[in-house]
């Protein structure tokens, strides 16, 4: 097909950290991350006039050319900015083509990002920013066939999102970028897991800024500890044994809320983690940084689901099963 009428678009997952997510913003730690299907779409083609940058979720379009990306920190299509810059740079050092040429031989592009994760105060603690980054350098990959590895992708990506954001674990984004579910060591390697229970997720709707979180100072202690039960969990896993899994991931939790200050679990968390692990066939945690947001949550069956979710309905908490993003590759 001829570049200048091709059009495509690509899904692109959340995440859910659900052990490890304050341990692993230190170099060489470990977490384990689930993805989480989504409508979040990265949608590319050619147009005419300048390129183009949209979405449906508050941002006013930017136009820019190919030929020259320009714009500052401050600018709010930053990540998606960033991501496409960066693609292109590592394309042209990999290609034996130039991108330079390739760029000068085809019309400007048209990208539209399509996200329900919500915006602001409204997110939904999916890891928006890193599906920006994720979705942008893999469309911009497919779209002028530059053949980068799934490695390459996720090294472009990790780069991106530590550039603009200044800090983080690239976690969320070994974890958009892979698929699946991940074992993942911070700059060092992404292990995939096939976790064998239903998940879902709970949401409890109010926002949290994570970034302010992950600068929380904890001891070695802590550190060693969260490392130690992220392998005893993956374990778990690895061998199916739902009950072990259930004692690890509490006592992950525990660790958490004797070490994070007050406010990370909210009310709304605690109504929710109280009641669903009094099931002895459900396991729950709070998700990623806490202080609101989510709940992950692993059914050994699910008959008791209907039950809950009533329960927790009175309290204003959604709770709804996912499904976990397939592998890329």
């Amino acid at each position: 097909m001829n570049i200048s009428e091709k059009k495509m678009s690509i899904k692109v997952p959340g995440k859910l950290f659900f052990a490890g997510e304050y341990s692993v913003t230190k170099e060489g730690n470990l977490a384990l991350i689930t993805t989480i299907e989504t409508n979040f779409e990265v949608r590319i083609s050619a147009t005419t006039g300048k390129s183009i940058f949209k979405t449906n979720v508050g941002l006013s379009d930017f136009e820019f050319s190919l030929s020259k990306i320009e714009f500052t920190k401050e600018n709010p299509w930053n990540f998606a900015l960033t991501a496409l810059k960066n693609t292109l740079s590592a394309a042209d050092s990999f290609e034996k083509k130039s991108v330079s040429k390739i760029l000068s031989s085809s019309p400007e592009i048209s990208l539209e990002i399509v996200s329900d994760l919500g915006f602001g105060e409204n997110k939904k603690g999916y890891g928006s920013s890193a599906s920006v980054v994720c979705g942008l350098v893999n469309a911009v990959n497919q779209f002028f066939d530059f053949q980068l590895s799934l490695e390459k992708r996720f090294e472009i990506a990790a780069k991106t999102h530590f550039e603009v954001q200044g800090s983080g674990s690239m976690g969320d984004i070994a974890a958009i970028m892979y698929g699946g579910s991940v074992f993942y060591q911070n700059h060092k390697r992404v292990i995939p897991l096939e976790i064998p229970w239903a998940t879902y997720v709970v949401q409890t709707g109010k926002a949290a800024k994570t970034s302010e979180k992950i600068k929380i100072k904890l001891s070695d202690e802590f550190y060693q500890a969260s490392n130690e039960l992220v392998i005893e969990l993956a374990t778990a896993i690895d061998i199916q044994d739902f009950a072990l899994f259930k004692e690890k991931l509490s006592e992950n939790q525990l660790l958490l809320l004797e070490n994070i200050p007050e406010g990370y679990m909210t009310k709304e968390l605690a109504i929710a983690l109280n009641l669903l692990n009094s099931y002895p066939e459900f396991a729950a945690k709070i998700s990623g940084a806490g202080f609101g947001e989510n709940i992950i949550l692993f059914a050994q069956n699910t008959q008791a689901i209907a039950e809950v979710q009533n329960k927790l309905s009175e309290y204003g908490i959604n709770l709804e099963k996912f499904k976990v993003a397939q592998k890329n590759n």
